[in-house]
């Protein structure tokens, strides 16, 4: 991943589309990342868009990407890339990938205590409490970030993700370790 021109973040910061992901894009490229964490990949257009924008921190080698979706199970008129096709996208970045198919709130249950907190994660479609999935991932939050983490979440699916405040458990959690 490599360093922008000033040409190519002026591109990113005026003329990038899509404009609602646009604010995700201005704060990839000014943070480095090591992990990203997606739920609700869709067509993987967005991530094919990140990826090369993201910079690596100090001793960092390889982005670890935790992708949960619905992949084939989506449904014919949601646009989605299949399981396979998405190993294949991300194996041609050079990205560590663990994909997790299945509907948002079972495929956190079944995996939050085994993948570790990211440092950006991105919401598409499930963020908000009024939904079951959105209290789902709202309730796995916690365990899935850290307090150095970024949120970008949209409560419609393609909708306009906007930076969202990290949970109150994670805050609390680095008040009372940086106090120790």
């Amino acid at each position: 991943m490599a360093r922008l021109s000033w040409v190519q973040r002026l591109y990113w910061r005026y003329l990038s589309k899509p404009v609602s992901e646009r604010a995700l894009f201005l704060h990839v490229i000014d943070n480095p990342f090591a992990s990203i964490l997606e739920i609700g990949i869709g067509s993987g257009e967005r991530i094919k868009q990140v990826l090369p924008l993201c910079t690596l921190p100090d001793g960092c080698t390889q982005i670890r990407y935790v992708g949960v979706d619905a992949f084939e199970s989506a449904g014919p008129n949601v646009p989605h890339m299949n399981l396979k096709a998405a190993h294949r996208m991300l194996a041609e970045f050079g990205v560590k990938a663990h994909l997790i198919p299945g509907d948002p709130t079972n495929a956190l249950a079944r995996v939050a205590h085994t993948v570790l907190p990211s440092d950006l994660i991105i919401i598409d479609g499930t963020w908000g409490a009024d939904t079951p999935q959105g209290r789902a991932v709202a309730d796995w939050l916690p365990r899935l970030c850290h307090s150095n983490s970024t949120i970008f979440a949209s409560s419609v699916q393609g909708g306009t993700l906007q930076k969202v405040a990290l949970p109150a458990a994670v805050t609390e959690q680095a008040t009372a370790n940086r106090a120790a």
